[in-house]
């Protein structure tokens, strides 16, 4: 007997509901608020999803749209998904931590420099955080 790994995959993705929270949550008129609706109106028309949803009927749309998949298909049904993940995680790292560490980050990928440099980078930019300027 073969047992296949299988992962839930939601035909409606929650980070719908995130831009949701993002557009609902900005309270200006400005152009930022106006991206942010503009990229929740992009996303709901995408997964064919009502752009005047509130957001109660929104988690029940997600949450009624969890399917089982074969794992190796559904990472490749997100195959184009993981480029534009990490860039997320990236800006959030950079906005986070700064450039220095995020210049660090990206040494380390490279295998510039080992693990125990890239502790030492963290503790002495950590320092330069605490000292007073």
């Amino acid at each position: 007997m073969v047992c296949r790994k299988t992962e839930v995959h939601h035909r409606v993705p929650r980070h719908l509901l995130a831009a949701y929270d993002r557009m609902e949550n900005h309270t200006e008129i400005d152009g930022e608020g106006i991206e942010l609706a503009l990229r929740f109106m992009h996303l709901a028309l995408e997964y064919g999803v009502s752009d005047s949803v509130n957001r109660e009927e929104l988690v029940v749309l997600i949450e009624s749209s969890c399917v089982e998949l074969d794992r190796e298909y559904h990472r490749r049904l997100h195959a184009s998904d993981w480029r534009v993940w990490g860039q997320q995680g990236g800006r959030t790292t950079l906005s986070r931590y700064g450039k220095g560490w995020f210049v660090q980050l990206a040494r380390r990928r490279w295998r510039k420099i080992s693990a125990r440099d890239l502790e030492l980078v963290r503790t002495k930019l950590l320092s330069q955080e605490a000292t007073p300027t």
